[in-house]
């Protein structure tokens, strides 16, 4: 297709569309009517030769055409406004990285400073997440998630997530509520049951029958340092803590969840220069801590 300045309007329409489900909101958003983008639609249909979108109730539709297009439509565009801002912003990159949960304090940033140093050239948009974020250049650049598994994405295992249970050294077992990040009304601490199980505690012995429930990880570490309760939360988030002597494990138990932590990159963009460096920097910093954790 001859890519006329008319052609690249039919273009940014249909990524436009594609991307939000909706002709009414690719409108709002390009400051154009419905019928501007809809004639544009018809536009491009014509110069591609196949249709592209079909009608599903007040939303649009991908035909497989229109999703190869626009998944291609998509990495262009991107490329595009990272070369714009790399111009505009005088050789700087800006890198945005997505991170779930409790994994960018516990982890991720208290290594970044040799990121940082490694590569001066490089913004870094750190955004944190309570859930695992969509896997979108909408999103981020670079993601750290527990599902790995978007199709077209490349992923790195980081870590396992494996929790311990700390309290402040002077408290004792059985004086205390159990600090719980599971909200099941009828039946809270789930994780702490497997954890005496596998330990060989007993559960009853252990608290004052109280629960207390939070919902994040961040949120349970802060009240176990405040004397609140006897907090489980993954081993690297409060690895600090222990080696300080501020917080101490229950028992040497590491109680695996299943659910590691990954890099995921879209992989038509491994090849950048910031996600390359990115990800080599992680590997290095993989590397060293499975050469203390088996030293």
């Amino acid at each position: 297709m001859n890519l006329r300045v008319g052609n690249m309007r039919a273009l940014e329409c249909f990524e436009a569309v594609a991307r939000l489900g909706s002709i009414h909101a690719a409108a709002g958003e390009l400051g154009v009517t419905p019928s501007a983008v809809s004639h544009q639609l018809r536009k491009l249909t014509e110069h591609v030769g196949e249709r592209l979108v079909v009608r599903s109730g007040r939303n649009i539709a991908l035909t497989p055409a229109g999703q190869r297009l626009a998944v291609k439509l998509n990495v262009a565009f991107a490329q595009i406004q990272r070369s714009l801002s790399e111009t505009v912003g005088g050789g700087r990159t800006v890198l945005r990285l997505a991170v779930c949960s409790s994994f960018a304090p516990g982890w991720l940033i208290g290594r970044l400073k040799s990121f940082l140093a490694a590569q001066p050239t490089i913004d870094l948009q750190l955004r944190m997440y309570a859930q695992d974020p969509e896997l979108t250049d909408r999103v981020a650049d670079a993601f750290v998630t527990s599902f790995p598994t978007e199709l077209g994405f490349w992923a790195l295992r980081l870590q396992a997530e494996r929790l311990v249970a700390v309290l402040l050294p002077d408290a004792a077992p059985g004086d205390m509520p159990l600090i719980t990040t599971t909200f099941e009304p009828d039946e809270p601490g789930e994780e702490w049951f497997d954890y005496c199980r596998r330990a060989g505690l007993r559960l009853d012995e252990l608290y004052t029958g109280r629960w207390l429930q939070t919902s994040h990880y961040v949120l349970a570490l802060e009240m176990a340092r405040q004397g609140l309760g006897i907090a489980m939360v993954p081993d690297f988030l409060v690895a600090a803590d222990v080696a300080a002597g501020r917080l101490r494990e229950l028992s040497a138990l590491r109680l695996p969840t299943n659910e590691d932590y990954y890099l995921c990159i879209k992989a038509s963009r491994r090849d950048e220069p910031a996600l390359r460096a990115l990800e080599q920097w992680v590997r290095r910093q993989i590397a060293r801590h499975e050469k203390a954790y088996y030293t």
